[in-house]
């Protein structure tokens, strides 16, 4: 579970932005809120919602954890570039300031991050604990000379091996990503959160999320044409339809991985079908006696006189395939792929393309099916003012970013704001400017 996340000098929050996920002294919605093991009387958000304009800051939080999950699992390569963007109106050349608490398993680890997008300044790895914290490992760059590095020695097995491991980590590389990559096997635990718990859904990257759960997963898809049914999407189902393997893309590379594709495997191709984020068709390939079996997904609508017509995923409307790339999320939180979820998703524009009552179906649902016990946590970005609904959430699950003048956003958490009742209309409060977060447009030209 994500505890606490924390930027500064990052793109455009000019100063230190916290979003914290650990739960206030407001009794309103308690019984969802996940027991922090090991810690007396703190509880964990299961959601959290970020509102706020256009440009106000809320996808440069999505950001910094998309650059966090980038930077702890991928080497970015000898000249590579590390994804981080600085704060750009501050006329300095500070790094940016990356400062994340997670929860996996029993344990609680801190990991702070100064970088630039050529180097990685300062890195520390903590076990943070109740009453006191255990630095495991602190690096910090040295100006001409080999970074400077210190160790829990009580911590890691092998002291010689992980100040190898160290010394082999390059400027633009993680010591948390390069040490699990040259076998640290107590970073372990700490980088199969980022590997495996946290998930990011962009606003274009529901095709992707869509076809990877597709390929890996058992039951999926008959998961995903159940829940389209259910949804009011007019599918009924989905089908795979059998083509050759003249409707694969003429690509060198892909024709080699079907070539070594063994009985077990399978490649999922998608193909852009018009220009946007939208608009795609997604093949299976399969090995099937050393022959390519390649399958085209369709959906399936049912005519007033009941009989079935097929539409290819392209055919569907863009809130159907933005839909789609959600169900990955709901497949996982509801237990059906064979383990109790404990993921942490990260939605930007949950609301994208989708109407007021289905987004609010989705976290509803999300919400009614987490308590002391559960592990999974949603938050998500959003424009919807509706679903700014203290029936829905609780007021420490809301978040309003703001962009001053100056052009440097801010993070507001609601509790911040004075006499705002449980019963209070927070959207009307919110339409008055109350919370900040709004649009301000100037009084000179027009729009049309």
């Amino acid at each position: 579970m994500l505890l606490d996340l924390t930027v500064g000098n990052w793109m455009s929050y000019g100063n230190d932005a916290q979003l914290s996920m650990l739960g206030s002294l407001e009794r309103q919605h308690k019984e969802t809120l996940a027991k922090l093991p090991g810690w007396r009387s703190k509880y964990v958000l299961p959601v959290a919602a970020i509102y706020g304009g256009n440009a106000s800051g809320k996808t440069a939080l999505f950001k910094a954890l998309a650059a966090l999950k980038t930077m702890a699992t991928v080497d970015v390569g000898v000249d590579g570039v590390l994804p981080v963007d600085t704060f750009r109106l501050g006329g300095d050349e500070r790094p940016a300031s990356l400062d994340i608490t997670f929860l996996v398993g029993a344990n609680v680890y801190r990991l702070y991050v100064e970088a630039t997008p050529t180097a990685v300044v300062y890195e520390s790895l903590e076990l943070v604990r109740e009453k006191a914290s255990i630095v495991l490992y602190e690096r910090e760059a040295v100006e001409g000379g080999p970074d400077s590095y210190s160790f829990d020695e009580d911590f890691f097995g092998d002291s010689g091996h992980v100040a190898y491991a160290a010394q082999s980590t390059r400027a633009n590389r993680l010591f948390l990503e390069s040490g699990v990559a040259q076998n640290v096997l107590e970073l372990r635990e700490a980088h199969g959160w980022f590997s495996h718990t946290l998930e990011l859904v962009g606003v274009g990257s529901q095709a992707w999320s869509f076809a990877k759960a597709a390929g890996t997963q058992e039951g999926f898809l008959d998961f995903a044409g159940d829940a389209l049914s259910r949804l009011d999407t007019g599918i009924s189902r989905l089908v795979a339809e059998p083509v050759g393997p003249e409707a694969l893309p003429k690509d060198a590379a892909l024709q080699r991985s079907i070539s070594e594709l063994d009985d077990d495997g399978v490649i999922t191709v998608l193909l852009d079908v018009e220009a946007g984020d939208y608009g795609f068709e997604m093949l299976t390939v399969r090995s099937v006696a050393g022959y390519p079996e390649v399958q085209r997904l369709r959906t399936v609508h049912v005519g007033s006189d009941g009989s079935e017509h097929i539409f290819s995923l392209g055919m569907e409307s863009s809130g159907t395939q933005r839909l789609m790339g959600l169900l990955p999320m709901l497949f996982d939180q509801s237990g059906m792929g064979g383990a109790a979820c404990s993921k942490v998703y990260v939605v930007d524009e949950l609301d994208r393309c989708m109407h007021t009552m289905l987004t609010m179906r989705l976290v509803s649902d999300f919400v009614s099916g987490c308590g002391p016990d559960t592990r999974k946590q949603l938050m998500f970005t959003t424009h919807d003012l509706l679903l700014m609904d203290q029936s829905l959430m609780r007021r420490d699950e809301m978040y309003v970013a703001q962009r001053g003048a100056d052009g440097c956003s801010e993070l507001v958490g609601l509790p911040e704001f004075k006499g705002i009742r449980f019963d209070k209309d927070l959207v009307r409060s919110y339409l008055d400017g109350r919370f900040g977060g709004i649009p301000m447009f100037g009084e000179a030209g027009s729009l049309g």
